[in-house]
């Protein structure tokens, strides 16, 4: 998993993401995702690209440039705006079986517990979009600080670190669908 800025330059990676690309965490930051990306794909990087920022979500499979020249097909979901001007794309390889992608002695990931309600499930599907808090709050008639609360408590119950985090594990167990962005929302630098 990694966040890209509008400009398509890694703002965040995952251990996981550093560990494929043999990459430092500085030495990730430093790159643009067109970097890992072999020359003669870059067209269909550019496409992808506009209609990640278009649609507000792109899914597919993808061809990874390694900094040692080799390449790796893989899968990615892309979510434009996880948080404003940051894209969450979560990614693996193509061919690779599911044994091999799965820890077999890890814990099977858990339902989660604590149940959203429905108003911070409608919270979180709004910053899914792209809205900021003032957005929220004027869509849901709300106060400001009412939609901090919700976000709090989201990030609480689902055990989440940040908002991008929370948005992947709701959808990930089914608590709340990608929606597509809110008009305005899907602006690049």
């Amino acid at each position: 998993m990694t966040m890209a800025d509008n400009n398509r330059r890694h703002v965040a990676a995952n251990t996981p993401t550093r560990l494929l690309f043999r990459l430092s965490e500085a030495q990730i930051l430093e790159r643009r995702i067109d970097d890992l990306t072999p020359p003669h794909r870059l067209p269909h990087l550019y496409d992808r690209w506009d209609a990640l920022m278009t649609r507000g979500s792109v899914a597919g499979p993808y061809e990874a440039l390694f900094p040692d020249g080799g390449e790796l097909r893989i899968v990615y979901c892309a979510l434009a705006n996880a948080l404003p001007g940051q894209h969450l794309i979560v990614f693996a390889p193509a061919d690779w079986s599911v044994v091999e992608l799965t820890d077999q002695e890890a814990e099977p990931v858990e339902p989660l517990t604590r149940a959203l309600t429905r108003r911070e499930q409608e919270v979180l599907s709004l910053i899914a979009a792209g809205a900021d808090r003032r957005e929220i709050a004027d869509e849901l008639t709300i106060s400001v600080a009412t939609v901090r609360t919700h976000v709090r408590n989201v990030l609480r119950k689902l055990g989440a670190r940040n908002r991008a985090h929370a948005i992947a594990l709701a959808v990930q167990h089914g608590l709340i669908e990608l929606p597509p962005l809110l008009p305005g929302s899907s602006s690049s630098a």
